[in-house]
């Protein structure tokens, strides 16, 4: 096993990891300056608009959350490597 490429590939999953829920971050951000209510519709209701707003979702990490999130980042990082090994068996092969 070749470690430098096994910290490589386990370095590349956190970076993508990352990567996906800053992306997430960021397009929860455009929406919400994108957002634009409709006010006409709401003022004829009976019901009284909501003072006040939640953002997000909750989440409850019970063991079966957790143990999904480890497996599906060894399963990535597993991918990566046997990707990359591969690729380098076929360039030297060539």
């Amino acid at each position: 096993m070749n470690k430098r490429l096994a910290m490589e590939s386990v370095l590349v999953t956190l970076l993508f990891s990352i990567g996906f829920a800053a992306w997430n971050v960021v397009q929860g951000m455009i929406m919400t300056m994108n957002y634009v209510p409709d006010l006409t519709n709401t003022a004829s209701s009976s019901t009284p608009l909501q003072s006040k707003i939640a953002f997000g979702t909750i989440v409850r990490w019970d063991i079966t959350s957790i143990l999904m999130a480890v497996v599906g980042f060894l399963l990535l990082a597993t991918a990566y490597y046997g990707l990359r090994s591969a690729l380098q068996r076929w360039t030297k092969q060539s």
